[in-house]
């Protein structure tokens, strides 16, 4: 069957019936053929879903989720074996289904809007055309109605220059904003059912909850049903009426969203749930005189080249301002804000990974910004870094043991037998077993590579600890068993962290002192607490807002500000030389004890 899988249903002919529920499935089961055998991806799973209904299938990946909803869809590879008791979506019995019947059901009975966007769409192709594309193959429009039907697709999804939007290729929008044209496009043909999987993993916490909303609304206005596949429990909480809990292949539990969340039956569910309510805990040890790191008036300005006609004009883009971050030693110290605000920017040049344009980086004590790469060797040792992707980030032709003993090797410290057996200490330490020293990165889940990337950055034994979005990644229950990990080592290290996300859920249950960055500069820092119970800054309030419930009895009509009005409510930076008077420019104002908001001040 191709790119649909094979399928062995037990139905006897193609069966419609439209008294029936929209979809049906019963004991469903997926294997994929491999080299050496056939790997169980679902083991028998079943669920009925009505038109007009939201269910929220929850799990870790690899638990069958996306898979499942393929199956349905008929998406799977050539190398999947798929067989079930029933597989019907709209009175259609899917197993049987032929080639004009998918096509009825792909758009028309069903659409689903894939996790990553950039990859569902064409790159070669414009927005408008792929969506017109569509709209034409499906219901039979001229392409003039199509293209008016496309802007006005567009338009319902919240963006604003929709006609505009129309010419862009898809490396031309945003994340959320390419999120927002791929729901258009699943909205072209007026399904029945729209399949959400993953929609908004990989966006920042203000994005995501206007991408939720949006799901939200289309769905009560269409009559839509709803499957929202995701491993996040804020987003269960705040989109279905039903829930199903997976576990590799099989459902550990299903009903009400309020059951599941308010009285859980399965211990795995319980164990999602109670990482979803992970607590603060203060860090431990003496907070000393000298901090561990400080960034005074840090700042990076990148040269841009833009075409003006048939010449170039070069311009400054100023990623960070003048930024002064204090790491005191022993604690822990989130910056947070959305892509874009220079968060990693600031991480990086904190590390000299990254050269700053001006300012200085003082590590526990002493001025390092100026220092020849030679003469900061030393320094090395004493400041680390973890990166977002953990893949990209280990070597894939070295065996673990060697990826974490190689900053030994560097600083040639030890004897080669002596790196190994430190590395191999350092896989107990971080929760891995010493049978894990031969394997090669490609051969472990997100978790444990990144369990290999903080095992390697603290080797050397440092003071301080850039991680850089650690978790963002991963899985609920691996997310939270990182961030217990990273506290532990913290607390028997005396570490001093600085933890960069757009995770306001992790830097809540891990960090000490919470420093906010919108448009590359500060314009909040209190200790966690009281940020989160008393936020002052009209940014941080979008942020803090748009974090997703953790129980659906507190969900609420969110009313999101737009950049236009957080622009307007925040403090702007005039040019000091325009020779027309006093100008005013914003500064961090204390308010409380160690709570310092952006406000201006005329000079």
């Amino acid at each position: 069957m191709g790119a649909s899988g094979n399928y062995r249903g037990t139905q006897t002919s193609l069966y419609r019936d439209r008294t029936m529920s929209l979809v049906e499935i019963e004991d469903l089961r997926v294997s994929f053929r491999q080299y050496g055998g056939a790997v169980d991806a679902v083991r028998g799973i079943g669920f009925t879903l009505e038109q007009g209904e939201s269910l929220g299938i929850v799990g870790e990946s690899g638990s069958g989720k996306s898979v499942s909803c393929s199956a349905l869809m008929r998406l799977l590879p050539a190398t999947a074996e798929v067989s079930a008791a029933r597989l019907r979506l709209d009175g259609v019995d899917v197993t049987k289904a032929d080639r004009e019947d998918l096509v009825r059901l792909r758009g028309r009975s069903a659409a689903m809007i894939f996790q990553d966007p950039m990859t569902a769409f064409d790159p070669v192709f414009t927005i408008g055309h792929q969506i017109c594309e569509t709209i034409i193959a499906h219901r039979g429009t001229s392409k003039k109605q199509a293209l008016d039907e496309a802007r006005q697709l567009l338009e319902r999804v919240e963006i604003k220059n929709a006609g505009d939007v129309l010419g862009y290729y898809p490396h031309q929008l945003s994340g959320g904003m390419l999120q927002r044209a791929m729901i258009a496009m699943a909205l072209s043909c007026r399904p029945k059912l729209l399949i959400a999987d993953e929609p908004t993993t990989a966006l920042d916490v203000t994005i995501q909850a206007q991408i939720l909303q949006l799901i939200k609304d289309i769905q009560a206005e269409f009559g839509m049903a709803l499957i929202m596949i995701t491993h996040d429990l804020g987003v269960i909480a705040e989109t279905v009426d039903r829930v199903l809990v997976m576990y590799q292949g099989e459902v550990m539990e299903q009903g009400p969203v309020s059951q599941i969340f308010d009285a859980p039956q399965h211990d795995y569910t319980k164990q999602l749930l109670a990482s979803l309510h992970a607590g603060f805990e203060a860090s431990r040890g003496e907070e000393r005189d000298v901090p561990a790191l400080e960034l005074r008036g840090l700042a990076k300005t990148y040269r841009i080249r833009r075409r003006s006609g048939l010449f170039h004009k070069y311009a400054d883009f100023q990623a960070v301002q003048e930024t002064n971050i204090v790491l005191p030693r022993n604690r822990i110290v989130g910056i947070v804000g959305e892509s874009g605000s220079g968060k990693t920017t600031t991480g990086l040049m904190a590390m000299r990974l990254t050269e700053p344009t001006s300012g200085q980086i003082l590590l526990e004590g002493t001025d390092i910004s100026g220092l020849s790469a030679e003469a900061l060797r030393p320094f090395r040792r004493r400041m680390q870094i973890v990166f977002q992707d953990s893949y990209s980030a280990l070597d894939p032709m070295m065996t673990l043991v060697q990826i974490i003993a190689e900053p030994l090797h560097i600083h040639e410290i030890g004897t080669a037998r002596e790196q190994s057996e430190l590395a191999l200490d350092w896989l107990d330490r971080v929760g891995l077993d010493r049978s894990f020293a031969s394997r090669y990165p490609h051969e472990l889940s997100g978790g444990q590579r990144q369990r290999v990337a903080i095992a390697r950055s603290l080797i050397l034994g440092p003071s301080v600890l850039v991680a850089d979005e650690p978790t963002s990644a991963l899985d609920v229950t691996v997310k939270a068993q990182i961030i217990r990990l990273l506290k532990r080592l913290q607390a028997e290290m005396g570490l001093s962290i600085l933890f960069i996300s757009h995770d306001l859920s992790t830097v809540k249950s891990l960090t000490d002192t919470v420093v906010v960055m919108y448009q590359g500069r500060v314009v909040e820092e209190a200790p966690t607490e009281r940020i989160f119970a008393a936020p002052q800054h009209p940014y941080t309030k979008a942020l803090l807002d748009a974090i997703p419930v953790t129980n659906p009895r507190d969900r609420r009509l969110r009313s999101f500000l737009s950049a236009e009005q957080i622009a307007a409510a925040t403090p702007r930076y005039t040019t000091k030389d325009t020779g027309t008077g006093p100008h005013a420019d914003p500064t961090l104002v204390g308010i409380a004890p160690n709570h310092r908001v952006e406000a201006v001040v005329t000079a």
